[in-house]
């Protein structure tokens, strides 16, 4: 009979497991940012718990309650760490002693307890998820000190003796699976969202590749018909159009009305931030979430608006698509205008360089993370963040000069998603001194050997290898070298990039440094054949 009125009480934490999963903090919990406000929710939400669970709890015997109070103590431990879990508990607790009995003393204390208990629990999983096994084992041992408790410090010991024999078990098992059920629930539903989450990215993956080509040639017209299509092919929107700075260049999806097409959308964006707009037709209001197309980080370039039913289609996870494809559309146009701008010998050499590692790059990293998209939403999400910070960062580089450690950052961003591609076959040490980080080197001077080190090296070997980067502070000059264990050379391969120079990249580094300092600081390579290769540049102080 006590099994059954204890399970009762489970419909609470189910209940309660449900709601907090579909909150504000629950999200930011599954992303490991929640604030100091995030905590105060939790600690009220679980304190909240732990007080109806000793409310509705069972009557043993004179000022002795059977209740379902720990877990709330115990999960909140688990998901909030030690700090919330003591709070809860303390709070939880001493409402339990204020309702006085021989128990009162312990069962406070016992609560503050498993609140730290599963607090530690969740240190030691560290960013683990919970297992059923994991939460019933900790919630079986908070709740075993809590009997133990009740057995050291209430009295008469007889009659917690007497009490121990009825609940004891009935409290470890039913609260144990109580909490096994509550972590369960949100591990189930963060699950859920991780797939969902995975699907929007891998649209945008798939939106992105068939887009790239027709971005290329610029934002028109002609353009904006082909990529409104394939976006609402793949999307699974009512609609979408693209707008320029002045006028609507094309819409594909259901019916639209003449207020869209009449109205001057780029006023609209006096803030370049997304919203909501609305054109309120004769039978019905017309919603589109806009997300502005920005290049050098916030000149406007245009529109891009996507149709749904109503505003309660706007979920975090829509909104999340709409912004990730317009950043992806805007970084496919300042291609473009980067591309458009290049002018004089130098800038079409750097614009050779960039032509080359953008496309074969941007494909290899797209393949990779669609991949991690099944495997790994969350990895697929921080990689197509460093695939759009990779960019972000090629493409505002008009000079000629950046620091040394703006070069480092941008290698930094390509290799993050290379890494992701090899996985334990590539490996990546960098010996750079902290006092030349403010050195100004020529524009993509580094990343361009690190690249061919991967490609031609790394990537030719079956278990793969190391890249080693290496910067030396002499009294006149500043040595580089970007040395790996590849596949390496032979002798007529080595004459034939020593003397033809085959592909631009190193081609592009040797010109660049011949021209800048003369004839005496070009590319010097080594190599041996299946140990590796070297790659030595030197740079002049003056």
């Amino acid at each position: 009979m006590l099994y059954l009125q204890l399970m009762e009480g489970m419909s609470l934490v189910a209940l309660t497991a449900y709601i907090f999963s579909h909150s504000n903090t629950f999200k930011k919990l599954i992303k490991n940012s929640i604030n100091l406000r995030d905590k105060v929710i939790m600690i009220i939400s679980f304190t909240i718990l732990s007080i109806l669970g000793t409310y509705i709890g069972v009557d043993i015997q004179p000022h002795a309650i059977a209740n379902t109070r720990p877990i709330g103590a115990i999960v909140a431990g688990m998901m909030g760490g030690p700090i919330v879990g003591i709070i809860v508990g303390a709070i939880a607790g001493f409402h339990r002693y204020t309702l006085g009995g021989f128990t009162a003393v312990a069962c406070g204390i016992a609560t503050v307890i498993e609140g730290l208990t599963g607090g530690l629990i969740r240190l030691y999983l560290k960013d683990k998820n919970f297992s059923i096994k994991t939460a019933f084992i900790g919630g079986s041992i908070a709740e075993t000190f809590q009997m133990l408790l009740i057995l050291l410090i209430a009295k008469p010991f007889y009659q917690s003796l007497a009490l121990e024999k009825v609940i004891a078990l009935p409290m470890i098992l039913v609260n144990s699976l109580g909490v096994a059920i509550f972590l369960d629930i949100i591990n189930r539903i963060k699950i859920e969202n991780a797939k969902t989450g995975a699907i929007q990215a891998q649209r945008v993956l798939a939106i992105s590749k068939q887009t790239l080509f027709y971005m290329r040639l610029g934002l028109s017209k002609n353009t904006a018909d082909k990529i409104v299509k394939i976006i609402y092919k793949i999307g699974i929107v009512q609609g979408v159009f693209i707008a320029d700075k002045k006028t609507l260049l094309s819409y594909c999806g259901e019916s639209l009305s003449e207020i869209l097409l009449s109205h001057n959308l780029g006023s609209v964006f006096s803030q370049n931030s997304s919203k909501i707009i609305k054109f309120k037709d004769k039978f019905k209001d017309e919603v589109f979430y806009c997300v502005p197309l920005l290049i050098n980080e916030n000149k406007f370039e245009g529109i891009l608006g996507l149709k749904v039913k109503s505003e309660k289609d706007l979920d975090s996870y829509f909104i999340e698509f709409c912004q990730e494809l317009g950043s992806l559309l805007s970084m496919q146009i300042e291609l473009y205008t980067l591309n458009k701008l290049a002018e004089g010998v130098q800038a079409a050499e750097l614009k050779s360089l960039r032509a080359q590692i953008h496309p074969h790059f941007f494909f290899n990293a797209l393949n990779t993370i669609s991949c991690f998209c099944r495997t790994d939403p969350m990895k697929a999400k921080d990689l197509i963040l460093d695939l759009s910070n990779y960019f972000r960062k090629t493409l505002k580089r008009d000079d000629d000069f950046v620091t040394l450690n703006e070069e480092i950052e941008l290698i930094k961003s390509y290799l993050h998603i290379e890494q992701a591609r090899f996985g334990p076959r590539l490996k990546v040490y960098f010996n750079i001194p902290m006092e030349i980080l403010n050195f100004k080197i020529p524009v993509f001077l580094l990343q361009p050997l690190v690249e061919n080190s991967i490609k031609h090296g790394i990537h030719g070997k079956k278990d793969g290898g190391s890249v080693f980067i290496n910067a030396e502070d002499t009294s006149d000059d500043i040595i580089f070298e970007v040395t790996d264990t590849g596949v390496g050379m032979n002798p007529q391969k080595y004459k034939e990039v020593i003397t033809k120079w085959p592909g631009i990249g190193l081609k592009n580094v040797n010109d660049r440094l011949i021209l800048l300092y003369g004839p005496q600081y070009g590319v010097d390579i080594k190599s041996v054949y299946n140990e590796g290769t070297r790659i030595k540049i030197i740079i002049p102080k003056g």
